[in-house]
C-alpha cells in the first residue's frame, strides 16, 4: 500500500487534537489565517477526533469547489443542523442528494425567479423611499443614525414581505423577536462537543445544558415559523401580491416549507445587511472613495432623489466598491462546511473520506499572491484590471461559494447592496458623530462565522444641497 501524503498542520495533542490552537483574542477566521501562513494553503487540523482541512488560497479552492466538487459537495452531519433544518429538508445544510436537488429547484424557481424579482424590486423601491424619508427628517437635526439597525430593518422588511407576505420584525414568540431567535440559531449552528468527540461528547452536551439550549432554540424558531404559516393560511398576509409561502404551499409539505423559510432567514438577512454596513464603513473611512462614488451616482441620477435599478447598470465604480467590500469583508469567514466522501488529492496531498473541509473566504480574499497591491486595504480601483465575477466561476474571491453548493441568491444580494448604497450616497453626505475624523472610524471585527463590525456603525446624514 503506497504511503499517504498528509497535508501539513500543527502537532496534535492527545484527545483534543489541535483545538488548543484556536484559543486567542482574534476570531477563528483570523487565527486560522495566521496558522495557514505557517503551514500553507491546504492545512490539516484535528478538532478532537475530527480531521478538518482548511483551504486558504485560490488554487486550493478551485480544486475543492471545481475539480473535486463531486467528491466534496456534501455536508457533514451535526445535531444542530439536523434539528434546525427539519432533518435536512433544506438546501443549505442538507447532504447532496436528489431531495436537495428538488428543494434547490423550488427555491430558485419560486423565490429567485423573474416573477418574484419583480415583486422584490417593487417592495424594495417602497421601503427605500421610506428609509430615505426617515433619514431626511433626521438630517435636519443632525441626529446620529445607527446604520446597523436601520439596514437590518430594511433588508428584513423587504425579504419578509416578498417571502412571507408581510414584515414580522415587531412580532415576538416566547418573548423573543425573530432577530434574537436567528442570532441564537447561528450560535447553535456552530456545533457541539458531540460533533468533535462522537463517542462521549454527548455527555458534555447534556451536562453543560447545550442539549436543552438547542431544543429551546429549535422550539422558538419552529413556533415563529408556524405563526407565519398560520397567518398565511388565514389570509393575514399577501399585502403585496402572492408571496413565496403562498405559491409553495401546494408543492411542499409543512416541514419542507419551514426548512426553506429557515434558509431565507439564515441566509438573506444578516449577510446582506453586514455587507452593506461594511461597504458604508469603508466608503466613509475613505473620503476619496466617497467623493468619487457620489460623483458617479449623482452624474447619472441628476437632481432626482431616487436611484432605480435601471440606473445601477451604468455605475461601474459602484460595482467595484461592492466587489471590493465582498473581497475584504465577506459576511461569512468560511463557507458552510463540506465533507469529503471519497479519497482525492488536493494540492498533491491525500484527503481521506470523512475529512471536513473549511474554505476561508477571508484568507482567499486577502491572498497576497492574487491581490498583490495592498491586499488588506480598501482599493476599489483594483477591479479595473482584475475581472472577477460571482457565481462560482472565479475563485479569486468566493463570498458566495462555488460549485454545486454555491449560494443561488448571490445576484439578489449584490443588487440589494448596490441599490441601497447608491440611494444612501445620492441623497446624503455622511460624517462621524461628535466631530470625529472619518479616517479614524473604528473598523474592528467580531464573530467566528459571520464577521460583523465590533461596534455599530453610527453616522450623521447630511442632506446634499441638490436634494434640499
Amino acid at each position: 500500500m503506497p504511503t499517504l501524503k498528509i497535508p501539513p498542520g500543527p502537532r496534535r495533542l492527545p484527545l483534543i487534537g489541535t483545538l488548543h490552537r484556536l484559543i486567542g483574542k482574534d476570531g477563528v477566521h483570523q487565527t486560522l489565517r495566521n496558522l495557514s501562513e505557517t503551514y500553507g494553503p491546504a492545512m490539516l487540523l484535528h478538532f478532537g477526533a475530527q480531521p478538518v482541512l482548511v483551504i486558504s488560497s485560490t488554487e486550493m479552492a478551485a480544486e475543492v469547489l471545481k475539480t473535486h466538487d463531486q467528491k466534496m459537495c456534501t455536508r457533514p452531519y451535526s445535531k444542530s443542523t439536523n434539528r434546525l433544518s427539519y432533518n435536512y429538508k433544506d438546501i443549505a445544510f442538507a447532504p447532496h442528494n436528489d431531495h436537495w436537488r428538488d428543494m434547490r429547484k423550488v427555491m430558485v424557481s419560486e423565490f429567485l425567479g423573474a416573477k418574484r424579482m419583480r415583486l422584490y424590486n417593487r417592495v424594495m423601491e417602497n421601503e427605500m423611499e421610506d428609509m430615505v424619508r426617515s433619514l431626511s427628517s433626521m438630517s435636519s437635526s443632525r441626529i446620529t443614525v445607527n446604520l446597523d439597525d436601520m439596514l437590518f430593518n430594511l433588508v428584513n422588511d423587504v425579504v419578509c414581505k416578498v417571502a412571507f407576505g408581510k414584515t414580522y420584525r415587531e412580532n415576538t414568540f416566547n418573548g423573543k423577536t425573530m432577530k434574537e431567535i436567528v442570532d441564537e440559531s447561528v450560535v447553535m449552528l456552530g456545533g457541539s462537543f458531540a460533533d468533535i468527540f462522537p463517542t462521549f461528547g454527548w455527555i458534555f452536551d447534556r451536562l453543560s445544558g447545550w442539549d436543552r439550549r438547542l431544543e429551546k432554540c429549535v422550539n422558538d424558531f419552529d413556533g415563529f415559523l408556524e405563526m407565519i404559516l398560520d397567518d398565511n393560511r388565514e389570509g393575514k398576509t399577501n399585502e403585496h401580491g402572492n408571496d413565496f409561502v403562498s405559491d409553495c404551499s401546494d408543492v411542499l409539505n409543512r416541514d419542507e416549507m419551514k426548512a426553506l423559510m429557515m434558509n431565507v432567514y439564515e441566509g438573506a438577512f444578516d449577510t446582506t445587511a453586514i455587507t452593506i454596513v461594511w461597504a458604508m464603513s469603508e466608503i466613509v473611512k475613505n473620503p476619496r472613495v466617497m467623493r468619487k462614488l457620489q460623483n458617479e451616482i449623482r452624474s447619472y441620477v441628476g437632481k432626482q432623489s431616487k436611484v432605480r435599478e435601471s440606473d445601477i447598470t451604468k455605475m461601474a465604480y459602484l460595482k467595484m466598491v461592492v466587489k471590493e467590500t465582498l473581497r475584504l469583508h465577506p459576511p461569512a469567514g468560511f463557507l458552510i462546511g463540506r465533507e469529503c466522501v471519497s479519497h482525492c488529492q488536493i494540492g498533491g496531498y491525500d484527503i481521506l473520506p470523512g475529512t471536513q473541509v473549511m474554505v476561508s473566504t477571508v484568507g482567499i480574499g486577502r491572498d497576497p499572491k492574487i491581490w498583490k497591491e495592498s491586499p488588506t486595504e480598501f482599493h476599489p480601483e483594483r477591479f479595473e484590471n482584475i475581472q472577477v465575477e460571482f457565481g462560482g466561476k472565479h475563485f479569486e474571491m468566493i463570498p458566495f461559494g462555488g460549485g454545486r453548493r454555491a449560494c443561488p441568491g448571490y445576484n439578489l444580494a449584490v443588487s440589494t447592496a448596490e441599490l441601497t448604497i447608491a440611494n444612501l450616497l445620492n441623497v446624503f453626505n455622511w460624517e462621524t458623530p461628535d466631530g470625529g475624523k472619518n479616517q479614524d472610524l473604528d473598523m474592528r471585527e467580531q464573530g467566528n462565522w459571520l464577521i460583523a463590525r465590533k461596534t455599530p456603525l453610527c453616522l450623521v446624514p447630511i442632506k446634499h444641497n441638490s436634494q434640499d
